[in-house]
């Protein structure tokens, strides 16, 4: 059974991406909230920046049946990742000392991981149906779990490497709070907050591309799925 699932390309590489997606919101959070404290000294917009952090995903569901719908689930997240890590990219080339210039970076930047966060589960499903029509089981529990605990497993890398990456950068903390950073430390953090989307966001793009589950792939399964119930119903009928 865990053999046959190593060999389905898309669960395998649905796993990869889903956790580097997860690591970049997590990792996300943690340098937002460094970068407005410390960079930007601006309290108001580090609250509104983690907010888009992580509910911007609430603004694409209402247009996410339409994209998949038009042009499929994987063509949908591919552009938005891309377009996600380009908006990264471009807040990084530009390094701004305005607060409300990255928010809107940000807000724009944050959508593109969003539509993939919002679509995961479907493309579960798709997973799911493919695992049926290599192995002739459906092992909905099996790949629910195995994407969850990857979820699982990425939330614990972030929250181990954010630790590590501030300490490599010189941050320096205070029990009492107030520490003063230096130029360089600050800058620092600004590229990481920059760097770390725009590296997750391009590398989980570039592995939807080898995706194998594309609309028509999926609308295939489907119907092969459909065939074979419809088989078994008329022997057991």
């Amino acid at each position: 059974m865990f053999s046959e699932m190593a060999h389905n390309k898309a669960l395998v590489m649905l796993v990869i991406i889903d956790i580097i997606v997860v690591i970049n919101q997590n990792l996300s959070g943690v340098t937002l909230t460094y970068l407005f404290n410390d960079y930007f000294q601006n309290k108001t917009a580090m609250s509104i920046a983690l907010v888009f952090n992580f509910t911007t995903v609430i603004l694409v569901a209402p247009f996410a049946q339409i994209m998949v719908l038009k042009f499929g689930r994987k063509e949908s997240a591919t552009v938005a990742l891309f377009c996600g890590a380009a908006m990264y990219g471009l807040m990084l080339i530009i390094h701004t000392h305005s607060p409300w210039i990255f928010l809107v970076g940000l807000f724009f930047g944050s959508l593109g991981a969003g539509v993939f966060n919002l679509m995961v589960w479907a493309f579960i499903t798709d997973v799911i149906d493919a695992q049926e029509v290599i192995s002739g089981e459906r092992e909905d529990g099996i790949i629910y779990g195995v994407n969850s605990f990857a979820r699982k497993l990425a939330q614990a890398i972030a929250g181990g490497i954010g630790g590590v990456i501030l300490t490599m950068i010189g941050y320096q903390s205070s029990s009492q709070g107030g520490a003063v950073q230096s130029e360089s430390v600050a800058n620092h953090l600004y590229t990481l907050a920059a760097a770390i989307p725009t590296i997750c966001c391009l590398g989980a793009a570039l592995l939807m591309l080898g995706y194998p589950l594309t609309r028509d792939k999926g609308v295939a399964n489907a119907d092969e799925l459909a065939r074979r119930h419809e088989a078994q119903a008329g022997q057991t009928s």
